[in-house]
Order: C-alpha cells, then structure tokens, then sequence
C-alpha cells in the first residue's frame, strides 16, 4: 500500500542515486527558503510565536538548534523548527509545486536544519533528506488533488505532517517498521483548513508550523518506540476517506502512480507576495501596464477571466495585509498603477493608508478607485486547463479619451513554474531584495555544502 511503499523508498533511498538536476533544484530551493525565511523572521507572527515557545518552554545555552534571524537564540529542535516553518511561510513568497498545491520548501527544510543541527548532519545527508520531503511530499499532495483542496484543507499543513516525518525519518535513520509508525503519527496529527488564510488571520503560517513540528514529533516518539496506525492513509477511517473523499469510499485509480516517477522539476518559486492562484493574473496585468503606461487613469473597466480557483480569491475590501495577499482585484489594481509588485512596495502602501477610508496618496487613491472597475469572470474554458495551467486573460477597455481602446493579453502559467523559469540570478535577486543588508557571499557555500557539516552552513548563513 501507499505508507509502505513510501517507507522503503525513504529507507532505501541514497545520496548516490540522485542525479545533478535534482541537486540543483534542491540547492536552489534551500537558497530561496533562506532569503524568504530570514525576510520573514521579522513578520508579527514569527515574532508572536517565539515570545509563546520562549514562555512555554525553558532554554539554556548547551541548546544548538538556530533560529533564522536571530543568531543569538537557540531552542530546543520542535521549537526552532516551529519558528522557522512559521517564518517561511509569512511572505507568501515561498517555493511550491503546482499539482501538488502545497508549500514543501517551508516544511521540508525546517525540519531539517533543526535536526542536522542537533545531530551534527553533514551536507550530504541533509541534502538526501530534502529530496526525500520533497518527492514525498509531491507525491502524496498530487494524489489528493484536487478533491482535497476542495473540501477546504490547506495541504501544506496536511501534507506537510507526512513529509516533515519523510525527512526526520531519513535523518534520524529509522528502520521501515519506525519509519510506518512515524506515519502513522504524523496521519493522526495532520490539520489545516484554507479558511485560516482565506480569512486573513495568522492561521495559515500556523499551520505550516504545526506540520513541521507534528511529524517531527510522531517521528521521534516512533524512534522510541510509540506505535502509530499504519492504516492511517487508507484505512476505511483513515486519511483518504476522511479528507478526501466525501462519499467515504477509495478510488483505488487514485493510488496508482509510483512515487519512483517523482521528480523535483515542477518546483515553482515565487515572484510576488501573494497566494500562487493570482500571479498569472499579476504576469498579465505588468504586461498590459507596458503598453498603458501612465494612462491607468483612463481605464474605463477591467475584465478579469481566469480559472474557478484564482476567481475564488475576489476580496474587494481587505482589511489587513494577509488578506490583501488573498485579493485579485488589489494585485491586478497594484500592478497597472505601479508598474510592479514587491514587498516593500506593498508595505510602503499600507503605511499611507492603503486600507483607510482616506489616503493623501496619489497611488492609493487611484489603486482603490481602479479596484471598483475590476470584474472578476469564472471561466470554464481556462477552468479545463487547470491544474496543468493556471490561466488567466485580462481585458482592459479605455474611456472615451481614447475611443473606448482595447488592450488584452494572457498567462498560462506564471513566472517562476518550470516552463517560465526564475533563474538562479533572479532568485538571488530576490534574497538581495528582501534582506538588502545582507552579505551575499555568504551563499556560496550551498554551492560546496555537501562537504561541509550543516551547523557550519547555517552558522555562516545565520551569521
């Protein structure tokens, strides 16, 4: 079954086996969670969390697990990886996998870090633990998608439970009896629902935490000896049939895939600090700002069509930055009066009232007026290309200053996905940006991290 053909894979698989590409990506994918991770280290939730684990929990100074960050503090490794799962799911700026629908960067790597460390892991043994939590993971999230998603289930905080143990696992050397209770664990504890982010709370980031820290717990009780349910994935009340299937019944078409044909190449990273489902609509509305230039004003109305999921995201009010990250209309608006979408950009319009009644902004005040001529259309024909393709067309229609023009242009899939590429310069690009003061050749040692133990990576990177 699924569990025991996932726990030989995790207890067979070596270093050795992986090829260049793979290590590539993984090394790419570690240099991303870094920068997103240190960035997001100084949102209020991370901040919240390390206040509530330092309260509930003691620390001394003989502990070794590093909190990204702050390189002055160190906690014990569920904490620590608590923190840092939260820290990296933040921004909305971290990696994904399209078919998959979930965040694995921000589960797979905290999980990590926090046991190497301890446990004095060299690169090599890292690295093999990250493919292993990577391909687990897509492997498990394609095979519940999208039915999944649809009942309301945050798949990174599911999912991610059974990955995070995938690598704890793989790190801590367990056998393949230990490795099925790790899962078991991991299964009983396994939780997340989309409200959390689509409502604009802190939930979201929570959830990932909470992954990070629940399969590292179910796997460390394994390794000592607690026994988990090695039907928990589909047992008739396991995991399958409670999350996924509403009729409570198997499709057993569904388990037919082979985790052996997993590979890493359809990681995306992300450009901009919102919720996946509306870059493409972002990549559309930079493109057409081109052509408009400086006459977004002139704009009569903006016709948004795009696939059901992405015109679920249609907050025209948002109150707070985390349910701005969930709004189409603000991205689309943002991006045709400002040319582009960064960060700082998003603070920069908060602080001048982007969320106010009144702003004495120009940007603001155009932003939220052009935000009332965008319409949102469900298409069925884009919806069919979905989850391969994650279109989105946009038309835009001028006033009568310009004759009632029409511009329109269309994303099939966005920027950072494996068929439109963020290249390794631009990810660097992207950790400059988000950590300006930050010392860039200290990256250079993923390039050779195989050969180094991790306390030294992290020491160097942290520092």
């Amino acid at each position: 079954m699924i569990l025991e053909e996932i726990s030989d894979f995790i207890y067979n698989f070596h270093y050795d086996e992986k090829d260049i590409k793979t290590v590539q990506i993984a090394k790419a994918a570690f240099l991303d969670f870094f920068g997103v991770t240190l960035r997001g280290y100084e949102e209020d939730a991370t901040k919240i969390a390390l206040k509530t684990v330092i309260d509930l929990f003691s620390t001394n100074k003989n502990l070794n697990s590093s909190v990204i960050g702050n390189d002055k503090l160190k906690l014990p490794i569920l904490n620590t990886a608590f923190v840092n799962g939260i820290s990296a799911h933040n921004l909305e700026l971290d990696d994904g996998h399209r078919i998959a629908q979930m965040h694995l960067g921000a589960i797979v790597f905290p999980t990590a870090i926090a046991i190497s460390e301890e446990n004095n892991i060299n690169g090599k043994d890292f690295l093999e633990s990250i493919i292993v939590g990577y391909k687990v993971g897509i492997f498990l999230g394609a095979l519940i998608n999208p039915q999944h998603r649809n009942n309301g289930f945050h798949t990174t905080g599911t999912i991610g439970t059974f990955a995070a143990s995938a690598v704890a696992s793989k790190l801590l050397k367990l056998d393949k009896e230990k490795i099925l209770n790790g899962f078991g664990l991991a299964g009983t504890q396994s939780a997340g629902l989309l409200e959390s982010g689509h409502s604009g709370s802190m939930g979201k980031s929570l959830n990932v935490g909470k992954a990070v820290y629940n399969g590292m717990l179910g796997t460390y009780l394994s390794k000592n000896g607690f026994t988990g349910s090695k039907s928990i994935f589909t047992g008739e009340n396991g995991f399958l049939n409670s999350y996924v299937f509403k009729d409570k019944k198997l499709n057993e078409k569904h388990i037919s895939k082979s985790l052996k044909a997993v590979n890493m190449n359809g990681i995306y990273f992300k450009k901009y600090p919102f919720c996946r489902h509306i870059h493409s609509a972002i990549d559309t509305a930079l493109k057409l700002r081109i052509n408009i230039c400086e006459e977004y004003e002139a704009i009569d109305k903006v016709l948004v069509k795009t696939y059901y999921i992405a015109a679920e995201h249609d907050n025209y009010n948002p109150k707070n930055k985390l349910e701005l990250k969930n709004s189409l209309p603000y991205a689309v608006a943002i991006a045709l009066v400002c040319g582009e979408i960064t960060l700082s950009l998003i603070d920069n319009l908060i602080e001048k009232g982007l969320f106010e009644e009144e702003s004495t902004s120009k940007d603001v005040n155009d932003i939220n007026t052009l935000v009332k001529k965008i319409k949102i259309i469900p298409d069925e024909d884009l919806n069919n290309l979905f989850p391969n393709k994650r279109p989105c067309n946009i038309i835009i229609k001028l006033d009568e200053r310009f004759r009632g023009g029409l511009f329109q242009n269309t994303t099939m899939i966005p920027k950072g996905d494996k068929e439109n590429p963020l290249s390794l310069e631009d990810l660097i690009e992207k950790f400059k940006t988000l950590n300006p003061k930050y010392n860039l050749s200290n990256l250079s040692i993923i390039d050779d991290m195989e050969n180094y133990d991790m306390n030294q990576v992290i020491e160097i990177l942290n520092g």
